[in-house]
């Protein structure tokens, strides 16, 4: 798991080549151009989902999920969300994987929290139980894309 500012994203540059791929795109800004739905940037080596007016929610109504073979990065264009994250070892799985859809899904307590505005990002690797689109102060409608690179 990855937390940081955007402008910083550089720096994990060579941990792989979608990986490489993905800072680029994300650094042009051009996510913010993107459509609801999947945007495809290299098949399915390299995408990200737009989600159609998600809106936050109370801590209680959250659900981890982790996957197998994406790492998802998670970048805001308007609003703000808090994620949760657990290391596996401490959520109990509740869904079998998915290997059509890479997920599955786990129960547990959030052991840490990450304040994700436009400026940051958070990057979550296989196997890594993440929360997303918890409230900030009240629930609201944000805007944000989650990028899907191929391990």
């Amino acid at each position: 798991m990855i937390y940081g500012e955007i402008k910083e994203l550089n720096q994990y540059r060579g941990i792989s080549e979608n990986l490489d791929r993905a800072i680029d795109y994300i650094l042009s800004g051009k996510y913010k151009d993107g459509v609801p739905g999947k945007n495809e940037i290299d098949g399915d080596n390299l995408y990200f989902n737009y989600p159609n007016c998600p809106m936050t929610k109370e801590l209680k109504d959250g659900f981890f999920e982790g996957h197998k073979q994406y790492i998802d990065i998670h970048v805001v264009i308007s609003g703000e969300e808090n994620l949760g994250y657990t290391p596996r070892p401490e959520v109990t799985l509740t869904k079998e994987y998915d290997e059509a859809g890479d997920y599955e899904l786990y129960d547990g307590e959030v052991k840490n929290m990450f304040h994700l505005t436009p400026e940051r990002f958070v990057m979550f690797f296989p196997e890594e139980p993440h929360m997303a689109l918890l409230k900030v102060g009240e629930v609201k409608q944000i805007t944000k894309v989650i990028f899907k690179v191929l391990v």
